[in-house]
C-alpha cells in the first residue's frame, strides 16, 4: 500500500490551482539555472540527491489532490535526471523560461533536473524545475545545503541571512557585550511606543485589502486588462540583468546609511522610472502615480543538522510595496524606499500581516482564490530576494564542479524580478511579458546604472537626466 501524507494548507493550495479559472495562470514551480564552465558528473549529482534528498517525501512523492502519495521506492534516474545539448546560451535561456512554463508529470515526484550542455567558449548550466509544493526558495536553500561544497563545509554559515533565520548550526558566534542599562522613558514615550505598535499592526492585517490598482504605465498591462483579474497571456521571456559587484552595493549602502534590500528596491524603483522616461511616458511624473511591487518574506523555520529537508515548507508572507517612482531624485527613491521597507522591519507590522494571512487560510478556497487573483493584477511587479553563499560553491559538493552564477527563471501573472545573491555578487533576472516590457535588455541595462549611480554620492542629488543618445541604454531603446 502506497504510503500517504497530508499536504500543509498552504502547499495544498498551491497544488490545487491556487488562482481562479479566468486568469488561465500556469501551476507554480520553482525554476533556475545554475551556471558553470564544465557539466557537473550527472553520476556523482544523482548519488548526492539518492543520499540527501530521496528520502523526503516531498522528493519520492506524487501529488495526488492535497496528498503526498509515494507511488515509487526507487528513483526514476532517467526521468528526473535528463541531458540536452542547446547551441549557447540564449539557447539555455529559451529552454529555462520554456520548462518554466511547463508543468511535470502527475505521475512522478514533481521535479526535474536538466543538464544543458553547450560548446566553449559558452557556459552550461543545469536547470533545476521543482513544483512549488515542494517548498519555497529558503526552504530549497536548506535542503539543498548538503549538496553545497564551500571551504569549512558548513555552507549555511557563509549565507547572508539574519541569525534568527538561520539554524543554529550555521550562526556566527557574537562575542559577548556588556549589559548596558536600559533608559526608563517617561509615560509620554510609552504611549507613542504602544500606539505606534498598533499603527503598525493595524497597517500590516489591512495592507492587502487597502491595495488599490497601480496606475498605467509604459511598463504594465492597461487598466482595461486588470480591471477585474489580470489574464495570464502565456507568453514570457527570460532576461538577465547584468551582474552587479556586492562591494558596489556595499558603497551605496554605505552612502545612504540603509540596507542592502532597500539599495535594491531603490535601484529597481530607479530603472522603472528611467525606462518610462525613455518611452517618452509622462505619467511618471504625476505625484500620485501608483506602482507597487509584491515582496515575498520567508519566515524562520526547523532545519536539523541531520535533516535539512525538514526546512521544505511553504512558510512565506506576502506584502505589497509602494515604489517611489515620482521622486525625480535618487536620494529621495532611496529615501522613500527605506520608509516603506521599514514596514517589514516592524514587529508589530509582520504580526497583523501574520494574522490576515492565517485568517485568510481558513476560508473558503473560492474565496481566497478570487481575492488573490485581484490582489496580484493591482501590482506591476513581483520582487524576490534570496541569498546563497558568499563564497565560491561547489555543486554538488562530492564529484562537482564551481558554480559561476545562478538565475532564477520563475514567471507570475505579473512582471517578476528575482534576486540573488552568490560569492560577491548580486545575479537577477527579469521575466515579463514581451508585449508588456517590450525593450526587457534596456531595462537591465538602466538597473546596472541605476546601482552604479547609487553608490556614487555625486549622482544622488540631481534629477537623472535622460540617457544621451550614445548610452548603452538609449541605443537599446531604440
Amino acid at each position: 500500500m502506497a504510503m500517504t501524507r497530508q499536504m500543509s494548507s498552504v502547499g495544498a493550495t498551491l497544488a490545487n490551482k491556487p488562482w481562479p479559472d479566468e486568469m488561465e495562470m500556469i501551476e507554480p514551480y520553482v525554476t533556475g539555472l545554475l551556471w558553470f564552465n564544465k557539466l557537473p558528473d550527472q553520476k556523482a549529482t544523482v548519488e548526492a540527491f539518492k543520499k540527501h534528498l530521496w528520502h523526503c517525501h516531498r522528493f519520492n512523492s506524487c501529488i495526488e489532490g492535497s496528498k503526498w502519495v509515494q507511488r515509487q521506492t526507487e528513483m526514476d534516474v532517467d526521468y528526473h535526471f535528463e541531458q540536452v545539448e542547446l547551441k549557447d546560451e540564449k539557447a539555455v535561456e529559451e529552454y529555462a523560461i520554456k520548462t518554466q512554463l511547463t508543468p511535470l508529470a502527475e505521475d512522478h515526484p514533481r521535479w526535474k533536473m536538466f543538464f544543458l550542455k553547450t560548446p566553449a567558449p559558452n557556459q552550461c548550466a543545469v536547470l533545476a524545475h521543482l513544483h512549488h509544493s515542494l517548498g519555497d526558495g529558503l526552504g530549497l536553500l536548506f535542503a539543498l545545503s548538503p549538496l553545497m561544497g564551500v571551504e569549512g563545509g558548513n555552507p549555511l554559515s557563509t549565507v547572508p541571512l539574519p541569525s534568527i533565520v538561520l539554524p543554529a548550526y550555521a550562526r556566527k558566534q557574537k562575542a559577548a557585550n556588556p549589559q548596558t542599562p536600559k533608559k526608563k522613558g517617561g509615560w509620554c514615550s510609552c504611549c507613542c511606543s504602544v500606539f505606534g505598535a498598533i499603527r503598525n499592526f493595524v497597517r500590516g492585517f489591512l495592507v492587502m485589502l487597502l491595495s488599490g490598482q497601480d496606475s498605467e504605465l509604459a511598463l504594465n498591462e492597461p487598466l482595461t486588462k486588470r480591471a477585474s483579474r489580470l489574464k495570464f497571456s502565456g507568453q514570457r521571456v527570460l532576461t538577465r540583468l547584468p551582474k552587479v559587484s556586492l562591494d558596489l552595493v556595499k558603497k551605496a549602502r554605505e552612502n545612504h546609511q540603509c540596507t542592502l534590500n532597500d539599495i535594491v528596491m531603490a535601484g529597481l524603483t530607479g530603472a522603472i522610472r528611467r525606462y518610462c522616461e525613455e518611452c517618452k511616458d509622462d505619467r511618471i511624473n504625476n505625484p500620485r502615480v501608483e506602482c507597487k511591487s509584491m515582496v515575498m518574506l520567508a519566515l524562520p523555520r526547523d532545519c536539523p543538522a541531520e535533516d535539512p529537508t525538514v526546512a521544505l515548507q511553504n512558510k512565506m508572507l506576502f506584502s505589497s510595496v509602494r515604489l517611489p517612482v515620482s521622486e525625480r531624485t535618487r536620494a529621495e527613491r532611496v529615501k522613500k524606499m527605506m520608509a516603506a521597507c521599514d514596514d517589514l522591519k516592524s514587529a508589530a507590522y509582520m504580526m497583523g500581516l501574520t494574522l490576515f494571512t492565517k485568517i485568510t487560510s481558513y476560508a473558503p478556497r473560492a474565496f481566497v482564490n478570487k481575492a488573490a487573483g485581484e490582489t496580484w493584477s493591482k501590482h506591476t511587479f513581483l520582487v524576490t530576494n534570496v541569498p546563497a553563499t558568499s563564497v565560491p560553491m561547489t555543486w554538488p559538493a562530492e564529484g562537482g564542479e564551481v558554480l559561476q552564477g545562478v538565475t532564477l527563471v520563475i514567471a507570475n501573472v505579473m512582471s517578476q524580478v528575482s534576486v540573488l545573491s552568490y560569492n560577491g555578487s548580486l545575479y537577477a533576472s527579469l521575466v515579463a511579458d514581451p508585449a508588456v516590457i517590450q525593450k526587457a535588455a534596456a531595462f537591465g541595462q538602466l538597473w546596472q546604472e541605476e546601482m552604479e549611480a547609487l553608490a556614487d554620492p555625486s549622482k544622488n542629488t540631481e534629477a537623472a537626466a535622460r540617457s544621451g543618445d550614445d548610452s548603452p541604454s538609449a541605443a537599446l531603446l531604440q
